[in-house]
């Protein structure tokens, strides 16, 4: 089973802690040792020069000094001939201390010999001694040599000591360890958590401020790139479905068109082959010849809408150029053109504008805006009713209101009501004449003056179409 970070980063920890206190422990035992040592040699190589004064100045045999100086130097005092006899011992006496064989003299009194002073340690008996080896003028060699259990026994205890004192150091060390552990593991358990959410497309993620080091500029770096995700990615979604809209807009506009054509082809269709399948009376003719006009006329306007349709849309938005226009003596000529439309369903137009209101828009576009939103008003409002137009001046733009008295439009129907071919009622519609374009061509007309357009209604309270355009200045 693999280790997690917080496991691996406190072994590793844990090992660095062990490492320093192994080298601790060897380093300040091989120093106290070689400090011990050195004091203990210091110490014999002075009472071994004195030694070899007593030898040389008190003009006794070597083996009577020798236990004397042991007992006053507090070591085992060894003295040699030039030729390698022991003469004097402090322990033993010369006839049990035979000269050395060949090769087996001591490394300490073959450098005492030559003329230096030996130093040597080694087991005797299973006692850890000291010798040191001091050359006397008359080519004598004193030893001295004294049990280095003191020192060991020191440096056991030294060694106790140090490990209680590693094991305490190790203890903290691993609580310390846990603690900087989890510290350091807790942003990033975090940011793998984000990690994982926004691999599976959760991308709210906000991880809290960690500082400027590392660890907190790459939490600050995934909570952008979280950010960055989740707008793009939101982007993406948008424009995914405005392409999936603009695709059924655009089978929707096929199918409407085809069915739009469909209906007065069939008809004219329909009439023709009846005025030339048999012969009819003239009554009859001229019936079926009505049929084909009306219908062909219908045509005509459906196909003139839909050039003029084609024809906005492909224009840039606020691309018509504007000009002043006075809106009351506008919207009085708009009234008198569609008088007739009203009168043949009994209502009435009211035109409720100030004669000084002026806006910025291209006349001929403004005008088929009003004649377009007044005869839809005329079409859908009640029968014998009235159709205000109003206007209304605010922060330098001026609201044209077209409002009619008739059923109302349910909200659901509102946000599609300026797609092309879109009908609250399509039976109606077609009934009293209407394509289906012409809330459409108001929409784009609009945005071609650099005005916009908008309706406000609900069932039974009627419809009020507006559109927002910039004020003229005064002169």
């Amino acid at each position: 089973m693999a280790l997690g970070f917080r496991a691996r980063l406190l072994a590793a920890f844990l090992g660095l802690v062990l490492v320093v206190e192994l080298i601790a422990m060897l380093v300040l035992q091989r120093t106290l040792s070689a400090d011990l040592v050195s004091r203990l040699d210091q110490r014999l190589e002075r009472q071994a020069m004195g030694v070899t004064g007593w030898i040389l100045e008190g003009g006794r045999h070597p083996q009577k000094l020798a236990p004397r100086l042991g007992r006053v130097v507090g070591a085992r005092v060894t003295i040699f001939a030039p030729d390698g006899l022991v003469v004097g011992d402090s322990e033993r006496s010369p006839e049990a201390a035979p000269a050395f064989e060949p090769g087996a003299t001591p490394a300490e009194v073959v450098a005492a010999r030559l003329g230096k002073v030996g130093r040597q340690s080694r087991r005797v008996d299973g006692v850890h001694m000291r010798f040191i080896a001091a050359p006397a003028e008359n080519g004598m060699v004193v030893r001295l040599s004294v049990p280095l259990a003191e020192i060991d026994d020191a440096l056991a205890s030294l060694r106790r000591r140090l490990l209680l004192t590693s094991a305490l150091a190790f203890l903290a060390a691993l609580g310390l360890g846990l603690w900087a552990a989890s510290r350091l593991a807790r942003p990033l358990r975090e940011m793998t958590a984000a990690a994982e959410r926004m691999a599976q497309g959760d991308f709210r993620v906000a991880l809290p401020a960690r500082g400027r080091d590392e660890i907190g500029t790459l939490a600050g770096s995934l909570t952008s790139l979280a950010t960055q995700l989740e707008a793009r990615i939101g982007e993406l979604t948008a424009e995914r479905e405005h392409l999936r809209r603009l695709e059924q807009i655009r089978r929707d506009f096929v199918a409407n068109v085809s069915h739009e054509l469909r209906t007065p082809v069939a008809a004219m269709q329909g009439a023709a082959e009846t005025l030339g399948a048999r012969a009819l009376a003239p009554a009859e003719q001229r019936e079926f010849l009505a049929v084909i006009e009306r219908h062909a006329h219908r045509l005509t306007h459906l196909v003139a809408e839909l050039l003029s349709l084609a024809e906005l849309e492909a224009r840039r938005p606020g691309a018509t150029p504007a000009e002043p226009v006075a809106l009351a003596e506008l919207g009085a000529e708009v009234a008198r053109t569609v008088e007739p439309r009203a009168a043949s369903r009994g209502s009435h137009v009211s035109i409720e504008i100030a004669a000084d209101t002026r806006v910025l828009a291209h006349p001929a576009g403004l005008e088929q805006v009003l004649e377009n939103l007044l005869d839809n008003a005329l079409k859908y409002g009640r029968a014998g009713g009235t159709v205000t137009v109003s206007a209304t001046s605010s922060a330098g733009r001026v609201v044209l209101t077209v409002a009619d008295d008739g059923p109302g439009i349910a909200a659901e129907h509102l946000p599609r009501l300026f797609e092309r071919f879109y009908r609250v009622d399509p039976g109606r519609s077609r009934e009293l004449g209407g394509t289906g374009l012409g809330l459409a061509i108001v929409k784009h007309l609009c945005e071609a003056m650099g005005a916009t357009v908008s309706v406000d209604s609900a069932p039974g309270q009627g419809a009020r179409f507006n559109v927002s355009l910039p004020a003229a200045p005064t002169a």
